[in-house]
């Protein structure tokens, strides 16, 4: 009735939890929050919690599963509690991983279970085929059969006397974990056992309406990946680096390596780090995370959306570059699809497919950077953002779009950059002055790979960074609190 107000019937809202559970599973936590929250599954954010099962079934079908989840009522929404339990149904190994051939036909199974009615005093009031059970100690569930299964369980034996093999198996559940008894080994109590149950026990039958969503409906995405290339020139250039020369580590008289922007607030809030543009090829995750572990910075834990910037090495872009449509993630970390559909929507940025991407290098020296700065079970979504050819007419319009970003607290912004630059502060009317493109926005830096001394112009992210700071509505408030 509930799901019925809110215009939609409860087999449509299975179909729609089934696709945002497709969702999350090839474009990430935050792509399936957004579209359940304000997409095509908004209703869904709207329901109030309800229990449900998830199963991620094969080719196969229902004999050939590889994940599943149970929820009660958890959450103050149907939305957040199918999220959940989509991360659950990933971490459930019983079935093994499916390989790589199977997941495009894998499809999500999502069964909202109702009308249930307690059945503990007359355990045969129940229809094969129609209802399933649910069963608990009072506490939580200890058994849940989806009606096919309970019928399967059913098979062969008197309706009224299921209650007996469930309390059979959960008992022996009960008696493994504790190991007070072999798997196998009955007890005399098992053997005289009734119809009765446990005090404080109960059963319930239940009705479920099921909806399916198999991945391949989903576009066809890719994944950027790093190259065999890449990989080598990255152990090429590391072991070419004195290690604890060139990586920041925190020695007295050292010039910084990188530099931390507050909110000011009554507890301060990281909201960018400076970082050198040179990334892991420099060592500089050692510097890094030795600094992050000497002083943790505060605020992290809100970060939901990362946004890097990096002037490009590899190749030039006139202007700033982002990922294709088609490309959904960055190694295991899936990009911000709506705010980066929200950023070609400008129409100002150009558009790297997955091939050009995976030539260019400079985002993914600094990911790991990116990555170590927040928990390792932490949610994120990433927005990379390479910088290119600035004239100042295009450099006005990317800090127009990038500088409401800083006013929110879910956001971190990672800037390739020389810390040394920034000084004691800022010199927000030269910030705001865009005037001297593009030989502003060039700066020389060491060729990393073939001859070390050679230099190469590049193109300064921490330049544009700082205009979008002068923009920003909260720029009073920002302020350069850190370096190491």
């Amino acid at each position: 009735a509930e799901t019925e107000a809110l215009g939609r019937d409860a087999q449509e809202l299975a179909q729609l939890c089934a696709l945002l559970c497709c969702v999350q599973r090839q474009l990430g936590y935050w792509a399936a929050l957004h579209e359940g929250a304000v997409g095509a599954g908004s209703v869904v954010s709207q329901a109030p919690p309800l229990p449900l099962v998830l199963s991620w079934e094969g080719p196969g079908g229902a004999e050939d599963v590889y994940g599943m989840s149970l929820a009660g009522t958890t959450g103050s929404t149907l939305l957040q509690q199918l999220l959940t339990c989509v991360k659950r149904a990933e971490r459930d190994k019983r079935w093994g991983i499916p390989a790589d051939a199977v997941v495009k036909d894998l499809k999500a199974k999502v069964s909202l279970l109702r009308g249930f009615v307690d059945i503990s005093a007359s355990p045969g009031d129940w229809t094969p085929g129609t209802h399933g059970l649910w069963y608990t100690d009072g506490v939580q569930a200890q058994l849940v059969y989806l009606p096919e299964v309970a019928e399967q369980v059913a098979t062969g034996t008197a309706s009224d006397s299921i209650v007996d093999r469930l309390l059979r198996i959960v008992r022996g559940r009960l008696a493994r974990q504790a190991d007070d008894e072999d798997e196998n080994e009955k007890t005399e109590d098992e053997e005289e056992l009734d119809d009765a149950l446990p005090e404080g026990h109960a059963l319930f039958r239940f009705e479920a309406l099921q909806g399916e969503c198999a991945v391949s409906t989903l576009p066809t995405l890719r994944t950027r990946n790093v190259s065999d290339e890449h990989a080598r020139e990255l152990l090429y250039v590391q072991a070419r680096i004195q290690a604890g020369k060139d990586q920041g580590t925190r020695v007295e008289g050292s010039i910084p390596r990188f530099a931390v922007l507050n909110v000011a607030s009554d507890k301060p809030r990281a909201r960018a780090i400076i970082v050198p543009t040179t990334g892991i090829y420099s060592h500089s995750q050692l510097g890094f995370a030795e600094g992050l572990r000497a002083e943790p910075l505060a605020g992290l834990d809100e970060v939901r959306r990362v946004f890097v910037l990096a002037p490009v090495w590899d190749c030039y872009i006139d202007g700033c570059g982002i990922p294709e449509q088609r490309c959904a993630w960055y190694g295991k970390v899936p990009l911000d699809i709506p705010e980066l559909e929200q950023l070609r929507s400008s129409k100002a940025f150009q558009e790297l497919t997955v091939e050009q991407d995976e030539r260019e290098r400079a985002i993914e020296a600094l990911l790991p950077l990116a990555r170590s700065c927040l928990a390792e079970d932490q949610d994120f979504t990433l927005v990379p953002v390479m910088v290119g050819g600035l004239m100042s007419e295009k450099a006005e319009k990317y800090t127009k779009l990038l500088a409401p970003y800083l006013a929110d607290s879910a956001n971190l912004f990672i800037i390739g950059g020389d810390a040394e630059r920034l000084g004691d502060g800022f010199n927000w009317e030269r910030s705001a002055d865009l005037s001297n493109g593009p030989s502003r926005f060039m700066q020389e830096a060491s060729r990393l790979v073939n001859t070390k001394d050679q230099v190469v112009p590049v193109f300064s992210a921490l330049e544009l960074f700082l205009s979008v700071l002068a923009q920003s509505s909260v720029r009073e408030q920002l302020s350069l609190s850190r370096y190491w």
